[in-house]
């Protein structure tokens, strides 16, 4: 092993577990106290279907006002870290993932490699645009424009597009580098 190469895995691994702890975070901590605060109704970020003009108001007027100060200045604020997070973490897998020698012998195509960075990139990018139009619906509580909850349901659902291709893009490169790992040591 080149003892000169910069070390990918453990950077890619560390990156790894911190956008997990955040996740973490928010789905058990903040996130879960919104939905408690808001008498069941999911937030907005775990929709990943998107949400009615109806729904966003209704959630809004639960949530009151504390409830929409909690959620702009806690979870917006960690969600402000996590988006980052999953695009250096996701892209940092792929990358390495398709390094010489993993999915095959010879290197992947660069343009391919680089088209495989999208996917977390868009994830992140739609994450910080949904984060805005949350953050402006919470500053206008329940009658906020139907635009900024249209535009805001919007983002959600491209995001959550997005984190799932590349989740699935992950898993089936580890898959394929698991298997030609399997093959050549068994």
């Amino acid at each position: 092993m080149d003892q000169t190469r910069f070390p990918l895995g453990r950077l890619v691994l560390a990156m790894l577990l911190v956008s997990i702890a955040l996740w973490a975070v928010m789905i058990y901590g903040t996130l879960a106290h919104l939905r408690q605060l808001a008498g069941g109704i999911e937030p907005f970020d775990v929709r990943p279907f998107g949400y009615s003009v109806p729904l966003a108001r209704a959630l809004l007027d639960a949530l009151g006002d504390s409830g929409r100060d909690f959620y702009a200045h806690v979870q917006l604020r960690i969600d402000l870290i996590y988006p980052a997070t999953y695009a250096l973490s996701r892209g940092g897998i792929m990358w390495w993932l398709t390094e010489p020698g993993r999915l095959r012998d010879t290197a992947i195509p660069l343009p391919i490699r680089i088209a495989l960075l999208v996917l977390p990139l868009a994830a992140a990018v739609f994450d910080y645009g949904e984060n805005i139009q949350i953050g402006r619906m919470l500053s206008a509580g329940p009658n906020v424009d139907a635009a900024v909850i249209e535009t805001a349901s919007r983002l959600t659902i491209v995001k959550s597009m997005c984190g799932a291709a590349s989740e699935i893009a992950v898993l089936a490169l580890a898959m394929v580098v698991f298997l030609r790992w399997r093959r050549r040591s068994g």
